[in-house]
């Protein structure tokens, strides 16, 4: 066999079938960042969305016993929302609720104590400060505590059960958390 030649011109298209697609590139750089833009008009002044119309409501409930505490700063966390209406924060993972609507509001709570449990005590807050609360030792049975409240609240406020010992919970929702608001501001 002799030494290989130089290649040749490239020839005129064929008549056959065009070949399969190749693979895909790798992507290209980053071009430069583009001139700022006009700035534009300023808009028309609005009001304030009236929200005093918006209903707020929630009931939250336990399934399960909780993690015993002992710390009384323990928030009380939930795992279902029985009841929230549309435009209500609740956070179930830490069993708070957020108020965007400022009013009067009234919130009920009934926390069953675990039977086994040397103690329960539970508490209402608003924004950290305590505003109600119930206190169990009964430590042979399963024990209820309940409590209500009335609070005036603003936008941003939080409320939150608090509680240490530890608290009982079944699939009847024995340890529930409700709250509506009553008056808007």
């Amino acid at each position: 066999m002799g030494e290989r030649g130089a290649p040749g011109n490239t020839g005129d298209d064929g008549i056959g079938l065009p070949g399969k697609v190749g693979p895909r590139g790798t992507p290209g750089l980053v071009g430069a960042t583009g001139q700022t833009g006009v700035k534009g008009q300023k808009g028309e002044p609005r009001e304030t969305p009236d929200d005093s119309n918006q209903p707020v409501a929630f009931t939250v409930t336990r399934s399960s016993a909780s993690d015993v505490s002992t710390d009384i700063n323990t928030r009380l966390p939930f795992q279902h929302a029985a009841t929230l209406l549309p435009g209500t924060s609740f956070d179930l993972e830490t069993g708070t609720f957020t108020c965007s609507v400022p009013g009067t509001y009234v919130f009920m709570f009934s926390v069953c104590k675990y039977r086994s449990s040397s103690e329960l005590f539970v508490q209402l807050r608003k924004n950290g400060d305590m505003v109600v609360s119930g206190y169990n030792t009964d430590s042979s049975h399963w024990e209820s505590l309940s409590g209500s409240m009335v609070l005036v609240l603003q936008r941003r406020d939080t409320v939150y059960l608090t509680m240490r010992g530890r608290t009982g919970g079944t699939s009847g929702h024995d340890t529930s958390f409700s709250g509506f608001l009553l008056y808007p501001e």
